[in-house]
């Protein structure tokens, strides 16, 4: 009972802090993602966080413009449309402390090669979503993890995050409860982190 009173006072000092800090932030959706299925997710995170973030789309990708979107979403294997000089832009933006959500992968080959152009220095590490996101916001229970997802840290903080062969995005557009309470828990990590 006293833990699960610290833990409510905890996060809404967070909370509250998050929401200062915020205000200013976007979210960034490349390729052909469903520009709704973000903003469903980010009034979903309104509602039961106060944490009040916009969703923008489709920039032209530069180290200079992609400072103001600390997460960025890369959908349906558009990570193979980027340039070398997108790749450094963004290799640069994830060592500053931004974060890359990759969206429904579906070439293992494909994403490897991705990824040795992207951070070559780093390893990959398998991440079990409902474990490293949980206890955040939201208390997250599935009876099976509900896909494979793969990540990159850098000082310990999760700076890439890949979905293998299932949407993210799309379980959002559907509103399904838990997937937006995964989406939540995501956005607080990074946000605290």
């Amino acid at each position: 009972m006293l833990r699960n009173l610290i833990t409510i006072l905890l996060v809404s000092i967070i909370c509250s802090h998050s929401k200062i800090y915020s205000q200013d932030q976007k979210i960034l959706l490349i390729g052909n993602c469903e520009t709704s299925s973000g903003e469903i997710m980010l009034e979903y995170l309104q509602n039961n966080t106060q944490i009040n973030l916009s969703v923008e789309t489709n920039i032209a990708i530069s180290e200079d413009n992609i400072a103001s979107y600390p997460i960025i979403f890369i959908c349906n294997n558009q990570y193979l449309q980027l340039s070398n000089q997108q790749i450094n832009s963004v290799r640069k933006h994830l060592q500053r402390g931004g974060f890359l959500i990759i969206d429904n992968i579906t070439s293992d080959y494909t994403y490897s090669l991705f990824l040795r152009k992207l951070l070559p220095e780093f390893e990959t590490n398998n991440i079990q979503p409902n474990l490293v996101f949980n206890n955040l916001i939201f208390d997250l229970t599935f009876d099976e993890t509900p896909f494979i997802a793969e990540g990159i840290f850098i000082n310990d903080k999760i700076v890439l995050f890949g979905i293998k062969k299932f949407s993210l995005l799309n379980a959002w557009l559907e509103k399904d409860e838990k997937f937006l309470q995964l989406g939540a828990n995501i956005i607080f990590y990074y946000l605290t982190r």
